[in-house]
């Protein structure tokens, strides 16, 4: 097991049991991630939040700092860091972000203009197709509630932090490249960087956001492709999984017209989710006045 496996598996929350988890989106998402089969996963870099990675880098710098106050090697180890930390733009990593909470105010506001509908998977089913249906290759794919307690984040990063001094501080004085700290260095700012998707601010704790990330093997590229949103490119990967995974659909708050039941059957029976009842499809119960 590598070192970013390693705090993976000490610091991340891997869900173990059994449960469902749910993907917001808006009619058009709905048909195309049912018709296909498949998500289209987007590229860390496009997502609508870009302050995830920034708060991450912010606590590991704080943190470096701190630990560095009366180290007389200070200014050469920042320097250090500084150059480890443009590797980061070396390295892909595509996020598709789920919820624990089938009925979220929150989300249904933010993915689906409360109008859209939330789809119930089946987990860790839904994972493991993922695994097998993977059409790109060359990845890893780690999974895992998001840890919005600060105080976790800081012990985490703190011990990624204490790990690069030791290493930094033997090549400052050694002055030469080895192929220890060049494995030990990408390790660090890989594991930094698998940390910024699972870590938030405890301001999005109300999410109930639970994450899955691919990342590339070391120096290996994802095939992907591009689609248009908003005037923009945006590169993607697909992830399929099996009809059966699918458990249940929710429609939204303000979704309220008495055709959206029957037309939803319909769709799902176009396309072939005849295990899917009009029991296993319910209406939000969050209350709308207009």
């Amino acid at each position: 097991m590598n070192y970013r496996d390693t705090m993976a598996e000490k610091y991340l929350k891997e869900e173990k049991k059994e449960c469902t988890l749910y993907h917001y989106t808006n009619i058009h998402g709905l048909d195309g991630i049912l018709d296909k089969k498949e998500f289209w996963v987007s590229h860390s870099d496009f997502l609508n939040d870009k302050t995830e990675l920034k708060y991450t880098l912010e606590i590991s710098k704080t943190l470096l700092q701190d630990k560095l106050k009366d180290n007389e090697l200070k200014d050469s180890i920042l320097d250090e860091f500084n150059i480890a930390l443009e590797l980061m733009n070396n390295y892909s990593t595509y996020i598709l972000s789920l919820s624990n909470n089938g009925d979220s105010n929150l989300l249904w506001s933010n993915y689906s203009n409360n109008d859209g509908y939330n789809i119930a998977f089946s987990f860790p089913d839904i994972i493991e197709d993922f695994k097998y249906k993977q059409k790109y290759g060359n990845y890893y794919l780690y999974h895992s509630s998001v840890i919005y307690e600060k105080e976790h984040h800081i012990k985490a990063i703190s011990e990624v932090i204490d790990y690069f001094i030791e290493l930094a501080e033997k090549y400052v004085i050694s002055d030469s490249y080895n192929d220890k700290f060049i494995t030990g260095i990408t390790n660090i700012v890989r594991t930094i960087q698998l940390f910024s998707i699972f870590f938030k601010d405890n301001c999005f704790s109300q999410e109930e956001e639970y994450r899955i990330a691919i990342v590339p093997y070391y120096r290996k590229k994802i095939q992907y492709d591009c689609r248009i949103s908003n005037g923009t490119f945006i590169p993607f990967i697909k992830l399929g999984f099996y009809k059966d995974r699918v458990k249940g659909i929710t429609i939204g708050p303000k979704n309220n017209m008495d055709i959206t039941l029957e037309g939803l059957v319909q769709f799902l029976n176009l396309h072939g989710y005849n295990h899917i009842s009009k029991d296993s499809i319910r209406n939000s119960c969050i209350p709308y006045r207009y």
